[in-house]
C-alpha cells in the first residue's frame, strides 16, 4: 500500500482537482446565470425556452457532484504532497563494513552521492558513526517541496561502553575540507532566527561493526536514518 500511495504523483493530482474544480464553479455561475434569466422572464410574463424544474435540479446536481469529485481529487493530492514530504527519504550515502582479523576493527567503504565520491577508512570500535549537518526549512517549505539539506562532515568509530570509549584511542576522520566553515557555523548560530529556515542542527547514525553488511544514510525531514 505504501509502496502504491509513493508511486502517485501528487501535482498531476493537484493540477486535475484545482482544473476540475475551476470548471466545476464556472458550470455554476453559468446555471445560475440561467436561473436568474429564466426568472426574470417569468416576471416579465416572456416565453422562455429553459429547461424546467426537473431539468434544472437534474442539472445542479451534476455540477456540485462533478465539483465535488475533483474537489476530493484536489484534498487528495495535498494530502498526499503532504505525505511525500514529510516521509520522503533521499539516499545520502552508503556504507559497506568489513571485520578485519584485529578485534574491533573494520574497513568502513563511504561511498557519497551527491558529489559523488567513494572512500575507505580503518575504524577501530563496536560500531560505525557518521555524523551529519542538517539545514531544516519551514514545514510549509517542505510541503511545498523544498527539501532539507545537509552535508556528512564526519566517521568515527564508536564504543558500546563508555569506559572503552574513555580508554581507547578515537578513529575519527574529516569527510569535508573545511569542518567549520563558515556559513554552517553562521546557520548553527542565526538559522533559527533567519526567514524561511526552521533550524539547523547536528545529526548522527550509528550500527554495530561486527559483520560484512551494507547500509544506506538517508536523509529525512528528522535527519539522518540509515537502514540496511
Amino acid at each position: 500500500m505504501q509502496q502504491l500511495i509513493s508511486s502517485i504523483h501528487p501535482d498531476t493530482l493537484v493540477y486535475a482537482g484545482a482544473a476540475g474544480l475551476l470548471l466545476g464553479f464556472l458550470f455554476l455561475i453559468l446555471f445560475l446565470y440561467r436561473r436568474i434569466c429564466w426568472l426574470i422572464g417569468k416576471l416579465g410574463r416572456k416565453k422562455t425556452d429553459y429547461p424546467g424544474a426537473l431539468a434544472s435540479l437534474r442539472n445542479l446536481v451534476l455540477i456540485l457532484l462533478w465539483t465535488s469529485i475533483f474537489g476530493m481529487l484536489l484534498f487528495f493530492g495535498f494530502f498526499l504532497r503532504a505525505y511525500h514530504a514529510f516521509t520522503y527519504e533521499k539516499p545520502v550515502a552508503e556504507i559497506v563494513v568489513e571485520p578485519l582479523a584485529e578485534p574491533r576493527t573494520v574497513r568502513v567503504t563511504l561511498t557519497e552521492f551527491d558529489p559523488p565520491s567513494k572512500r575507505q577508512f580503518l575504524v577501530k570500535g563496536d560500531q560505525w558513526m557518521v555524523e551529519g549537518d542538517i539545514l531544516k526549512w519551514e514545514s510549509w517549505l517542505n510541503f511545498c517541496g523544498l527539501e532539507s539539506r545537509d552535508r556528512l562532515p564526519r566517521l568515527r568509530g564508536r564504543y558500546a561502553r563508555v569506559e572503552a570509549e574513555v580508554r581507547e584511542t578515537p578513529t575519527i576522520y574529516a569527510l569535508v575540507q573545511e569542518e567549520s566553515h563558515p556559513l554552517w557555523r553562521l546557520l548553527y548560530e542565526y538559522g533559527h532566527r533567519m526567514p524561511l529556515v526552521s533550524t539547523a542542527y547536528g545529526s548522527a547514525v550509528f550500527q554495530i561493526a561486527d559483520k560484512n553488511r551494507r547500509y544506506v544514510i538517508s536523509l529525512s525531514s528528522a535527519g539522518l536514518v540509515v537502514r540496511p
